[in-house]
């Protein structure tokens, strides 16, 4: 099962880099290797690390393989974590990049176009309450 996940995967990334005409050899650093697209969001969420610690992070970008948020939580590379946005089961991840509070985070199962939609909902209604 955990094969044709990595082939589904390989698929959908390929067809990314179809659709944008990115190229993304692997001996490049991880931000060049990127298919999936990105969105620009201002979502919060809950983190919990490895340390089974709460706390508020800020989601700035979204994509179904990842995503980038702010927090002045400590993190430390490759630890694991899991986020909770409304509305959506929680998202298993690790953290890949760090630069000041901003921190990127590799989700371990890549999101269904669902998910991501449902997530996109959950922004747009709050936006329309405001």
């Amino acid at each position: 099962m955990q094969t044709a996940r990595r082939k589904e995967q390989g698929l959908l990334e390929a067809v990314m880099a179809a659709l944008t005409g990115r190229q993304g050899p692997q001996g490049k650093p991880a931000a060049d290797r990127r298919f999936a697209i990105r969105i620009n969001v201002n979502i919060e969420a809950e983190l919990v690390d490895q340390g089974r610690r709460h706390c508020t992070v800020m989601l700035t970008n979204l994509s179904i393989t990842g995503c980038r948020f702010e927090t002045d939580h400590p993190l430390r590379m490759h630890a694991p974590v899991t986020l909770t946005i409304d509305g959506v089961a929680p998202i298993h991840g690790e953290i890949v990049w760090a630069e000041g509070h901003l921190f990127g985070c590799h989700f371990v199962e890549a999101l269904s176009p669902t998910i991501c939609n449902r997530i996109i909902r959950t922004l747009r209604e709050r936006q329309e309450r405001r």
